[in-house]
């Protein structure tokens, strides 16, 4: 079955990019096959269509969610008195 013509815009909907679109495309295929059992009809274009936009969603989830985590900070831990030292000198 060929990408749907909805790919590009669910993709961008999603914040992803179409490679990864196209990956839960391919992702959903299989699920549906698995959940309904043959690889043709209403039903599998159905599930497979739902199963790619959920996936979509997903993705999209945890993108945003490694873009949204700050990056981590260095701080430094001076020895007792040093600070004092500096100051005073």
């Amino acid at each position: 079955m060929q990408a749907p013509k909805i790919l590009p815009w669910v993709a961008r909907k999603a914040g992803i990019s179409e490679g990864d679109a196209l990956d839960a495309w391919r992702r959903a295929l299989v699920d549906a096959a698995a959940y309904v059992g043959v690889r043709s009809g209403a039903t599998f274009d159905r599930v497979a269509v739902d199963r790619f936009v959920a996936l979509a969603h997903a993705r999209a989830t945890v993108l945003s969610a490694r873009a949204a985590r700050p990056a981590p900070s260095v701080t430094r831990r001076w020895p007792p008195g040093a600070v004092a030292q500096r100051c005073a000198a």
